[in-house]
């Protein structure tokens, strides 16, 4: 009886000590699921971005404000680095999406040509380009806007420029070509000689009337030309300005739906398929550092060119090109 009665003891404490116990499991289960949900999560991140929302409740937000295509006042956004950057292809910025959680809302930086997602909001702005870009972004005449770039929202003193006519890529590209002594316009308060975002605005000659038409116009006619020449413009920009957490490559402004006009035969007024493929594929490859920025048109034909069969603009074509522009910008800081 006593061997039985301390059996029966045993066994009541063991159930009793497994009673007790399982609240304490139930809640390292718990736990456990929550861990497991959470490394769900980060996993699904890196295979693709339409899971990332299971990683952080927020995440789906900040896609939704910085993803691959959209249009905002008139813009229409090319696909964007940071979105790659948070999972969709290419693999290694999946994986840096992923353990970055919401970097996309604007606090990744990496930087300095390795960056994965968007390095803003930036303190110098640095943008290269042509006549054409001065009629935007300052006004320069003729043509130039009444409501320049500078003026249609931004932070104008996070501004500055290098621009000139016939500033083609292939000059851009050359670390010897004087465009690089253009003097500064509105320099930076702040950074003024370390930008840390760049601005390239390429256009490589495309009619014999283009000046040097005949020493400039070979390479820009396909997708391979086109990546050779932004690829030769990363590398002189990362030896004349190291600083740059991002650099963004636009396109010469465009006719309405990229279509020539009736009354206009010059084709520097549309960017050709090949051209956007080769700033696509050149931005792919960057792992991010590298953000095809918005594109952006004129208004109409009758009256956004100021002259006959020319690329120049007139100031409502400016004014227009200006505030779209400036719309991509104060919404990527």
């Amino acid at each position: 009886m006593r061997v039985h009665r301390r059996s029966e003891l045993l066994v009541s404490l063991i159930v009793a000590g497994g009673c007790s116990a399982s609240p304490g499991r139930g809640g390292s289960g718990a736990g456990q699921g929550a861990a497991e949900s959470g490394a769900s999560g980060m996993t699904s991140a890196s295979g693709g971005f339409g899971a990332s929302g299971a990683s952080s409740g927020g995440a789906e937000a900040a896609v939704s404000n910085t993803g691959a295509t959209g249009e905002t006042s008139g813009v229409s956004v090319g696909a964007e680095s940071s979105g790659a950057g948070s999972g969709s292809a290419p693999a290694e910025d999946a994986g840096s999406g992923s353990t970055m959680g919401t970097s996309d809302a604007g606090s990744s930086q990496t930087g300095n040509d390795g960056s994965v997602g968007t390095a803003g909001p930036f303190t110098c702005n640095l943008i290269l380009g042509l006549f054409t870009t001065s009629q935007w972004f300052n006004g320069t005449n003729p043509g130039g806007a009444s409501q320049p770039f500078l003026k249609d929202g931004v932070d104008a003193t996070r501004w500055e420029g290098k621009m000139q006519k016939y500033a083609y890529v292939e000059k851009w590209a050359d670390p010897t070509d004087a465009v690089w002594d253009i003097p500064m316009a509105n320099a930076c308060a702040t950074n003024a000689n370390a930008p840390d975002r760049i601005l390239f605005v390429g256009f490589s000659p495309g009619i014999a009337a283009d000046q040097n038409f005949q020493q400039y116009g070979a390479e820009g006619k396909s997708q391979a030309g086109w990546e050779t020449l932004l690829n030769d413009v990363r590398a002189t920009i990362r030896i004349k300005y190291p600083s740059p957490k991002e650099i963004d490559i636009l396109t010469m402004g465009r006719a309405p739906g990229n279509v020539l006009c009736s009354n206009n035969s010059d084709t520097d007024t549309i960017i050709p398929t090949y051209e956007d493929a080769a700033y696509q594929a050149v931005s792919d490859a960057s792992n991010g550092f590298i953000k095809v920025g918005p594109k952006y048109y004129v208004p109409d034909c009758a009256n956004s060119y100021i002259f006959a069969n020319d690329s120049d603009y007139t100031t409502s074509a400016a004014d227009s090109i200006a505030m779209q522009v400036a719309a991509y910008y104060v919404a990527h800081p």
